[in-house]
This record gives C-alpha cells, structure tokens and sequence, in this order.
C-alpha cells in the first residue's frame, strides 16, 4: 500500500493499471486496497470518500449472476429495483434503477456505473443497463457513496459502482464453466477463459440465460459475452483493449395492464448494446498515468403492439497524469471529453417526422471537463488534507465549477475520521430535453451539495466497524410542471450508515449493514427508510461450504395505490468440492417465501430453487 501522499489521485479510469485485490469472502475491511476514486491501488482508509468492497468470493456466494442483484442491499444506503426471478428488463423505466441514498433511479440516472473506470449509460435516457453486468467475469466491485462528479463528471451526482474485472496473474490457462437450472424453468450458463504468458494476458467470458418467468407469457433471454486483452511493452509502458456485448429477448405482460387492467397486450423487447476501448499506460515512478478511448452503442425496439425504436452511440476519450510536485503531495490532472448521439425513429408505430414529440431526430450533445485534485500529508501521515475542481464544460449547458475537500485523520492505531463536503451534478438526457410533451430544451443540469463525516475502528482482524451520517441538498431537480420539464425541484436527504464485520473463529466470517433514510420527498420510490443486510460465511467442513444472506428493507414507497413494504428475503447457497477441479451447489432464495414488490405490478418471486456445477480446467 502507498504512502498517504501518494492517494486520493483522481479517476478509476486508471484500473486499467491498477492491480486488484486478492479475492476476499468480506467486505468493508478497513485495511482493504481499493482503486475507487485513485489511479493507484491505494488503503481504503486514506481516502476522503466512503467507499465500499464487495469481493468477488462475497459476489459468487449469493449465487446471483446479475451483478447489481447480488450487491444491492450490501452496502449501505445502495437499493436497486428488480423484477422477474432475474434481471431486471429495460424498457418502462421501472426496473434496474440504481439509488445511494435515495439519489438516482430510472429512466435517468444519477449514479455513474464504470467497468474498470469506463463510464457506461445509454445516451438516450442517460441511465445504465442492468442487465448488462455479470458476476462471472468480476474481481470486486467498489462502491463510493455521496457525490463524486470532480472524479467522473455528470451522472455520478449520488456515488460511482466500478465492477474491476478479473486479470489474469498465473501463468498458463485456465477455463472455468458453470451452469445451473432450477425454479420457472431457469438455465443459467457460462464460460470463462483467462490467459497468462509472458507479458500477454487475456480473458473472454460468455453467458447465456434464459427464464419462463414468474407469469405466464413473461419470457427472458439474454446473450452476454466480454473480452479484454493486455500487453505490457515495458516496464513503463503496458496497453490493453476490452469490448462488450449483450443481447437481451423478453416479454412484458405486465406493463399494458398499470393503464389497463383488462388488456391482453405483450410488449417484445429486444436489446443490443455494446462497449469498446482502447488503454495505452504509463508508469514512470514519481509519475503515471493513462489514456482511454471508449465507444459504445445501442439498438433498442420495443415490438407490437408499442413498436418502439430508438438508437444511440458514445464515443469518449480518459486521460490523466499523476505526479508529486512536492515532498507529502500528490496531484492528479486530468480531460474527459465525452460526445453521445441518438435517435428515436419509431415510436407507437408511427415513424419520426419534423416537429414529433413522440420520436426524436438524431440529437448530440458534447461535454469536455478538465480537472485537478491535489493530496498533502501532514504530521507524519496521520492527516490527509485533499481538495478537488472540476470545470464542466458543455456545447448545451452553462460552464460549471465543481469543488470538493476532504479530511482523513488518523487520531490512534485502529482509527479513522473522514470529513467531506462534494458538489455533485447531472446534465439532463435527450429524453428530458427532446421526448414527449414534458420536453424542454432550455434545461440545465441539477446540482447538489453533500457533506458528511465517517468513523471507523478496526480492533483487530477479528472485528471492526464504521458508521457514517451524511446531509445531502439538492437544486435545480428536473420536475414536471404544468405538463413542461423546469429546474424547479428540491431535496434534502440525510441518514445514518452503519456497516461491521467479524471474524470469531477461522470457519466463520460475519458482516452487516444497515441504514437510515430521511428524505423530504414524500413519493420517492426505490428508496427504503431502513434497510438491512447481514451475511455468514461458514467452512462446515472439509470440501463443504454454507453462505446465508438475510436482506430487509423498510418504509418503502411503490405507488399510492400500494402499501408501504416491509420485507425481509432469506437466502441460502450450500457449495460442495467434490475435486478439486468440480464443485456442485444449491441456491435456494427467498425461502420463507416472503410476498413483496418493488416495481408496481410486478409480484418478485417467491421462493426459488437452483442448482449446479461449477467446472475449473
């Protein structure tokens, strides 16, 4: 781990780098190395955010291959909204929707999702896919809760997820396949491949799932495959390349019937989208840093009876460089330049024609922000003072100026205090701008101010903890007035967050979180008051191991016409080691059979049963 000068650099962007952390069945270790908000590998205890680690031993024991369904409900304060037994389906804008802290949701979005620091969102709606993350390929994932737009510029407003993929440390090769079938007649399938010689290193994953669903005529398929590839030249210079894929099939019954209780009607959806980049690295001690170009697109239809259509595509450049002007300081700067395009051609059967509200000729918006963040240590490392600008600049929107400061102190052996005060922000998407009779072209972006502060103590490797509370303002929140999209929305969230861990002897391992939410909104939905996770990791014994996740959650709002929920789903994954080389589990979710919804008409499943192999080669 680097000394404190050395931290709080900029831009996951530069995981590209960045070695990870070993696989680990807890999370939130204090000690733990992370790469969220830093080019470098760097303690998570010198950062002046709250970030969070979910290893990927922790990701495979909640037998969940959708990656948002797995973490959602780990860390504190972050809820993601699901549908179906799995995944979460794309269109409607009712499923998929990420919140920390009760910023964020869906069809917009104010929570940045990175792979290995690659920002990924759809440019028409401005949100992410959650379908598109699988656990399969995952090393961790990071986690930074509040506002982090200094590092990552609009849409990170409410926190950053980074999914850091798998690289390949061994020599040789190594193929890992799993599959398994159960409940609604679910199959889930994959392979991955990871290759190690010399200075080349690959890794190629590829699923397949599908799902009749929990309902009749509620079918679900999905075609996902990654691949990266990465060449170190020199012990200065290294490159890599990454490119995405997913194809998601699926049937909606349910959506028709919210307007119309009586309609028989079955909205078909069928999604592509795709991610591509290109890293060049350097590392030449006292200074490093990176360069990223990155594209993706996306093709969406909605089939009858909707016939909705709409494509979109991104193409953004990722450079920095991190050097130390002088003895305890570091300093990071930095450019984003980011340009996506879309268009909406067809909408409710009819095509787009000049002055439709209903389609969308192609549009671009263009936004290039440059930064700077700079860190000092003072008295012998046990104070790191560090502060952060950024000037957003956009072809539609005002200049912005972006400011953040932190305080991390470190007052004895096993202790830590964190203070920040962040300004966050999000520009507003196509739809909001162009689409339906809300549509206003002289919006501008949303802002938001947050502070907070963060105690922690590690007692030993047997027991730690931290607890967080934080105060978040929001202005100039995008709202519908009179039928007409206007700056005119207001907020205060402020909360609690509480997260241990323990391991009492060496078979057993404990964590758990929870949080509190205050929000002056009254119908804020996907944004539960309390909320609750504990998990136990326990070697029964030799080949045989038992995970169980209880998740709860409460006071939270669906619609009017639904009743607050209150739930709590217990889970369990029993893992077998027959050799080496072959393991057999049981996954066995929601096994009280719990009743709840999170998406208005849309009952979750009830309890399900799965069970598989799991293949090394």
């Amino acid at each position: 781990m680097r000394r404190a000068g050395t931290v709080i650099l900029l831009l996951a962007a530069a995981s590209a780098s960045a070695q990870a952390p070993a696989d680990s069945p807890a999370t939130l270790r204090l000690g733990e190395v992370v790469v969220t908000g830093s080019n470098d590998a760097v303690g998570r205890n010198l950062l002046p955010y709250t970030v969070s680690t979910i290893g990927s031993r922790q990701l495979e024991a909640t037998g969940n291959t959708q990656l948002l369904g797995a973490v959602s409900g780990m860390v504190p304060s972050l809820f993601v909204s699901e549908r179906n037994i799995f995944g979460f389906g794309i269109s409607n804008g009712g499923s998929g929707g990420i919140k920390i802290r009760g910023v964020g949701g869906s069809p917009t979005n104010a929570v940045l999702m990175m792979v290995d620091g690659q920002p990924q969102f759809a440019g028409i709606y401005s949100h992410h896919v959650a379908d598109f993350y699988q656990t399969e390929y995952v090393d961790h994932v990071e986690v930074l809760r509040g506002p982090a737009s200094v590092l990552y510029g609009s849409n990170a407003m409410g926190g950053v997820i980074n999914v850091i993929t798998r690289h390949a440390d061994a020599h040789g090769v190594r193929t890992v396949v799993t599959s398994q079938y159960g409940s609604y007649n679910t199959w889930l399938s994959s392979a991955t491949n990871t290759v190690r010689f010399g200075r080349f290193s690959s890794l190629v994953s590829a699923s397949y799932d599908r799902t009749d669903g929990v309902r009749d005529n509620f079918d679900f398929r999905q075609t996902t495959a990654y691949a990266k590839v990465g060449y170190e030249f020199s012990n200065r210079w290294s490159a890599k390349a990454d490119y995405s894929f997913m194809q998601f099939i699926g049937n909606d019954p349910v959506y028709p019937t919210l307007s119309d209780p009586a309609s028989t009607d079955i909205y078909h959806q069928d999604v592509i989208r795709g991610e591509a980049s290109v890293t060049a690295v350097n590392n030449y001690g006292a200074t490093n840093g990176a360069v990223r170009v990155y594209y993706s697109y996306g093709n969406h239809f909605v089939r009858d009876p909707r016939r909705f259509h709409s494509v979109d595509d991104r193409l953004g450049v990722i450079a920095y460089q991190n050097f130390r002007p002088w003895r305890g300081a570091a300093a990071t700067v930095g450019f984003d330049f980011d340009r996506y395009t879309g268009k909406i051609p067809l909408s409710g059967g009819n095509a787009h024609r000049p002055g439709s509200l209903a389609t969308m000729e192609r549009k671009a918006i263009t936004e290039y922000s440059p930064y700077v963040t700079l860190s000092q240590n003072l008295w012998s490392d046990r104070i790191v003072l560090n502060a952060g600008l950024r000037m957003a600049n956009s072809d539609m929107f005002d200049t912005q100026w972006i400011p953040q400061a932190g305080l991390v102190v470190h007052p004895a052996e096993g202790w830590n205090v964190k203070a920040s005060l962040a300004k966050g922000y999000r520009n507003p998407s196509f739809r909001e701008l162009y689409l339906y009779r809300m549509a206003n072209p002289d919006l501008g972006p949303e802002n938001m101010m947050n502070y907070e502060v963060s105690v922690g103590r590690q007692f030993s490797r047997y027991l730690g903890f931290d607890i967080t509370a934080y105060y978040s303002k929001g202005s100039d929140m995008i709202q519908t007035v009179d039928m007409r999209n206007v700056n005119t929305g207001r907020f205060i969230n402020k909360g609690i967050e509480l997260s241990a861990r323990s391991h009492p002897v060496d078979r057993v391992q404990i964590w758990a979180t929870y949080s509190y939410l205050h929000t002056s909104l009254h119908d804020l939905t996907a944004a539960p008051r309390n909320q609750y996770y504990l998990g136990v990791s326990w070697d029964v014994f030799k080949g045989f191991h038992a995970d169980a996740e209880l998740k709860g959650v409460g006071g939270l709002y669906v619609a009017d016409d639904v009743r607050h929920q209150d739930y709590a789903t217990l889970n369990l994954r029993l893992t077998y080691r027959i050799i080496p080389q072959l393991q057999v589990f049981a996954n066995l979710d929601n096994i009280t059979d719990t009743d709840y919804v999170i998406n208005r008409g849309y009952d979750m499943p009830g309890f399900t049963a799965m069970g598989g192999f799991k293949l090394t080669l």
